[in-house]
């Protein structure tokens, strides 16, 4: 006999001057977020409210929670109108709900482990193992992966950070600037291409801005200054392209590039 999943929780909290119309969307976007979930889920709490103290196109927020099967994911949205802050919302607590998916599905994918004192390729320990040490001569460029240049808040870049479990996460953030957030031994850093700081990290504690701009050089040369460094990855402006990449050490000890898409 098939199982079926209970219906999930659904709250939703109107503030004042929230209409009809704008409780009936943000229904049919939770429930579009239900449907596309990859496990059951729980529960889901959305709270919409108008304040026009704020900035006009901030004026309508929209918070969404949802459990996924135990996972609670969390954004909020601003925007002129309700729908529109309701929709922003929906898309980025999909997006979430994608990159979490992708996890599980990238752990249950994950080889049996290797015998210690030896690699092979596709080996990804929770333990975060030293590089493999291959001699400099041997080590090249395995890999290129390009992002589409889709804008990101500060906040979803870190989502994606601690999610993914990188050491490093480079995305396009909300200014049209190329970015990276990254692990330090004291905690997280965000660091800007041009070196400008973002002026909306105040609410972030525990965020560092390191405020370096990022050399040119080509792919060559951020090769030599990893090795000369001993960083696991470096962040520079491309000769090529103008944009920033992230050029990094891979487990295997060849190098991987990140780069967005032109």
């Amino acid at each position: 006999m098939t199982q079926t999943n209970p219906a999930p929780d659904i709250a939703l909290n109107l503030g004042d001057g929230v209409i009809p119309k704008d409780r009936d969307h943000a229904q049919a976007v939770i429930e579009s977020l239900v449907a596309k979930a990859s496990r059951p889920v729980i529960f889901v709490r959305m709270k919409l409210s108008l304040d026009e103290r704020r900035p006009r196109d901030e004026q309508a927020l929209a918070q969404g929670t949802i459990d996924m099967s135990g996972t609670v994911i969390r954004a909020e949205s601003s925007a002129s109108s309700v729908i529109e802050a309701v929709d922003a919302l929906g898309a980025r607590l999909e997006r979430r709900m994608r990159r979490i998916a992708e996890r599980r599905e990238d752990r249950s994918q994950r080889p049996p482990s290797t015998p210690d004192g030896q690699w092979r390729s596709g080996d990804l320990p929770s333990a975060r193992p030293t590089y493999f040490a291959r001699p400099q001569e041997e080590r090249r460029i395995e890999r290129r992966k390009s992002f589409a240049p889709e804008s990101s808040t500060i906040e979803d870049a870190l989502f994606d950070l601690e999610v993914l479990d990188h050491r490093f996460f480079l995305f396009t953030a909300d200014s049209g600037q190329d970015a990276v957030v990254f692990e330090t031994e004291d905690g997280v850093a965000v660091r800007t291409i041009t070196g400008v700081d973002f002026p909306t990290v105040d609410h972030l504690p525990g965020l560092a801005v390191d405020s370096r701009p990022a050399q040119e050089m080509s792919d060559q040369e951020a090769a030599e200054r990893l090795d000369v460094s001993g960083a696991p990855f470096i962040f520079f402006r491309s000769s090529d392209s103008g944009r920033g990449s992230v050029l990094y050490r891979r487990y295997d000890g060849h190098y991987g590039i990140i780069e967005p898409a032109v």
